[in-house]
């Protein structure tokens, strides 16, 4: 079985700093593999172990996203395809395109993996995107996977309830973060990620960036928020019934 996983480079937000406009200062931030996209490698290592076969990790990103090829690499994983483009100025869909040529280039594969979305910008839109561009089936939200000969069978996790799907491969699934709980490679997988196989594509030459119309990001900012400090005072029972209709008029709570 042949396993494609995708993952990107992302901004670490748990490092990011803010200006006192409220935009997010991008410029040297640091970057890692987004949180999210371990559990896809994660899942695409167990697939391989029971099924044989190999794990391929796919990115799209600047040249500096070898660090998270590396570290998806170091996981397991059996080599990497980065394909280069600067991220800061593509869309969802150009990401997508760019994924999907290069896995198109390597391929054929029987599953290809990723996550539910980025730990930066979560927008989501690359997985399904990929399915209809790898002309898969897709399916999301995937909280268990197994497969069957040419049969995957996929969890889903949706907002009240389960729902369980089968899809013939090859099949494109993105992966929520209850699926697994990635490993942590050891120093000595570490030191050999560094002599894996890793191919480098120019995301131009791979596909023209004139096949698919872009879209850009306007603005950015985030969110603001403002305490009233307001104190309440008097007994427990006078303050909490303050408090509730202070609640009341605020309107989290009804009557």
């Amino acid at each position: 079985m042949r396993i494609a996983v995708c993952v990107k480079h992302a901004v670490d937000e748990t490092e990011l700093k803010i200006d006192s406009g409220g935009k997010p200062l991008l410029s040297g931030a640091t970057s890692r593999m987004s949180t999210f996209d371990k559990n896809a490698v994660e899942e695409g290592l167990r697939l391989k172990a029971a099924h044989q076969g190999e794990v391929v990790i796919f990115t799209v990103g600047p040249s500096d996203s070898k660090k998270t090829m590396k570290e998806a690499l170091a996981m397991g994983a059996d080599k990497g395809v980065l394909v280069t483009a600067d991220t800061t100025s593509i869309d969802t869909m150009r990401t997508a395109s760019l994924l999907a040529a290069a896995i198109k280039k390597a391929g054929p594969f029987d599953v290809v993996l990723c996550s539910e979305g980025s730990s930066d910008t979560y927008s989501g839109q690359v997985p399904p995107m990929l399915g209809e561009m790898l002309g898969a089936a897709f399916t999301g939200y995937a909280r268990k996977l197994e497969v069957n000969g040419q049969t995957a069978r996929v969890e889903r996790s949706l907002e009240d309830s389960l729902e369980v799907v089968e899809a013939p491969l090859p099949v494109v699934a993105s992966v929520v973060s209850e699926i697994n709980e990635p490993r942590y490679p050891t120093l000595i997988q570490i030191m050999q990620a560094g002599k894996k196989p890793l191919e480098e594509l120019n995301g131009d030459q791979l596909q023209p960036a004139g096949a698919y119309r872009q879209a850009s990001v306007v603005s950015m900012s985030a969110q603001q928020s403002a305490r009233k400090h307001v104190m309440i005072e008097g007994s427990p029972d006078e303050a909490a019934a303050k408090l509730v209709e202070a609640l009341i008029r605020e309107g989290v709570l009804s009557k």
